[in-house]
């Protein structure tokens, strides 16, 4: 009988202890996505249904294919990526699409992203990294394209380049706040260069986990302040939905994209899983100047 009571007692105490340290975040560590699905709005029936889905297969802790799915087309696009590492962190990574096309290579120190080259017969594209704040989180990218002349394979039609400078606040290795500032220039072979600032000042905020809960902007022309926000569902220690939504007229806000996320039993870093899950709310697959999360 007292073996029972003190079995069950250790039962009763486990549970408990499980439950309160899943509320904690402590038990679930956060993990890398497998199906990551985007929803749109029918505007004639008003329902959510999905548009695309993103399906992932890694080895090693990083991701050695991408399938991008979109739904309406009825079309795959799929990505592989090969990679050379030092102990547990890459140097390079090679990303090619489903015909064996090389698209980019990619350089790393100390498992950080360092430059991105992308180059095929018509044009050269180069994005360089510069960080700061203990070598966490980048804050400068300099984007460098060259096109190339089409009746002089030697020479080059077109040329721009692009600065993006950025404050960076963490806490406890993960973002709080970042701040992006830059300049940009494009001109020909035959006009001089001439730097031009952005149009504004562009703001992210996160919440305690560095994921994004709000975008900003100040511009010289135009309106400006918040111009995005985002809202999250999560469940033992990780996000399971989240939702965009932009500002319309009287104080209202426009939801214009869900997303819901499933997950791989491997485990990954918070500051990592956090800028994973940005990739996806903020469009960072497009958009270099936020971190990349591989």
């Amino acid at each position: 009988m007292k073996k029972t009571m003190l079995l069950l007692t250790v039962m009763v105490f486990l549970v408990t202890w499980t439950a309160w340290a899943q509320a904690e975040g402590t038990v679930v560590r956060p993990r890398l996505v497998r199906t990551v699905t985007e929803y749109g709005v029918d505007f004639d029936t008003q329902e959510w249904t999905p548009v695309r889905t993103w399906s992932y297969s890694y080895e090693n802790g990083y991701p050695v294919s991408v399938d991008r799915y979109e739904i309406d087309a009825d079309n795959h696009v799929i990505t592989s990526f090969s990679y050379v590492f030092d102990g547990d962190l890459p140097t390079e990574r090679k990303s090619l699409d489903d015909d064996g096309n090389l698209l980019s290579v990619t350089e790393y120190h100390n498992g950080r992203v360092y430059n991105v080259i992308e180059e095929d017969e018509d044009r050269r594209n180069v994005l360089y990294y510069q960080y700061g704040n203990g070598d966490e989180y980048f804050t400068l990218v300099l984007r460098d394209e060259r096109i190339r002349n089409t009746e002089d394979p030697e020479g080059v039609s077109d040329y721009s380049e692009e600065v993006d400078a950025i404050s960076v606040t963490t806490e406890n290795g993960l973002l709080v706040k970042t701040v992006n500032t830059g300049m940009y220039a494009n001109w020909s072979d035959r006009e001089e260069k001439e730097w031009l600032r952005f149009s504004g000042t562009y703001t992210a905020e996160y919440d305690e986990d560095g994921i994004a809960v709000l975008t900003s902007a100040v511009h010289r022309v135009g309106p400006s302040g918040v111009d995005g926000r985002y809202e999250l569902t999560k469940a033992d220690g990780v996000v399971t939905g989240g939702s965009c939504f932009i500002p319309e007229e009287n104080d209202s806000w426009l939801e214009t994209a869900r997303f819901t996320f499933e997950y791989t039993d491997t485990e990954t870093t918070p500051a990592r899983y956090a800028q994973m899950i940005n990739s996806f709310l903020m469009g960072t697959e497009s958009s270099y100047y936020k971190y990349n999360w591989y």
